[in-house]
């Protein structure tokens, strides 16, 4: 399937550093947003993205190698790609708690983590945290991923609204991050995609700033890929760039 993809990303107006991480190649897109002390996010992050890289791509090599043997379809299939980002992300999540554990100035370093592999017409996900996956289709834009945050899950039960979830005290309460744990629980997804469809990740310094809507008409509004990811960012940062913004757009 044919695509055009843009990834960038910007410190925001007040962090002394940018502590997310992205990956756009080869039809897979990260993106993951460290937490921890004084570098520690940034470590965990960048540990995190290169660690799952590694295994994903390793295990797709060694498979094509099998594949070459037996001249079968060199294409995965859905139980085999879940296996794959499953076993990916598990392989990042040793790595960044080994990191943390070993080294006292990495102690409580976590990050999230949204991946997206996109193979044919299936869009798969791999999601820890409050980083996201939204599909653009026409005039719907629909957020596919769930924050694993206190307000996230309150949002959800119907408890709080929508507005709510932009000034809740909670709102950065984080329950589920890759590395703090020696286990971890993702949560895996497949979508069919269209032609036309616009999908886009983001580290929560983008939602945060701007509301679905306000990202929806930004992404209405721009014909290529590059010009929707730097508005998207120019505007959050207008509208307070708190956080450090990271996105990857991808015009299927």
């Amino acid at each position: 399937m044919c695509m055009e993809y843009f990834a960038d990303t910007d410190i925001g107006k007040y962090r002394e550093k940018n502590e997310d991480y992205l990956y756009a190649e080869n039809n897979l897109f990260i993106v993951a947003d460290g937490m921890g002390g004084h570098m520690a996010g940034e470590v965990a992050s960048r540990i995190a993205v290169k660690a799952f890289i590694e295994n994903f791509n390793s295990s797709l090599k060694d498979r094509s190698k099998k594949i070459s043997a037996s001249k079968k379809t060199d294409n995965l299939g859905s139980s085999q790609v879940k296996k794959l980002l499953l076993k990916s992300i598990k392989s990042a999540n040793r790595e960044v708690y080994g990191k943390a554990i070993l080294q006292p100035g990495y102690y409580g370093m976590g990050t999230t983590f949204t991946g997206c592999y996109i193979q044919q017409d299936k869009a798969y996900t791999i999601h820890v945290g409050d980083s996201r996956f939204y599909i653009k289709r026409g005039s719907e834009f629909n957020l596919l991923t769930s924050d694993h945050t206190i307000v996230g899950e309150l949002f959800r039960r119907g408890e709080i609204s929508y507005e709510q979830t932009f000034n809740h005290p909670q709102r950065n309460y984080l329950t589920n991050v890759l590395g703090v744990a020696r286990d971890i629980d993702p949560d895996f997804n497949s979508y069919k995609v269209l032609p036309e469809d616009i999908l886009l990740l983001c580290s929560d310094g983008l939602n945060s700033m701007l509301k679905d809507k306000d990202i929806a008409n930004i992404i209405d509004k721009y014909k290529d890929a590059k010009d929707i990811a730097k508005n998207l960012i120019k505007d959050a940062i207008k509208k307070g760039g708190l956080d450090n913004i990271t996105v990857i757009v991808v015009k299927i």
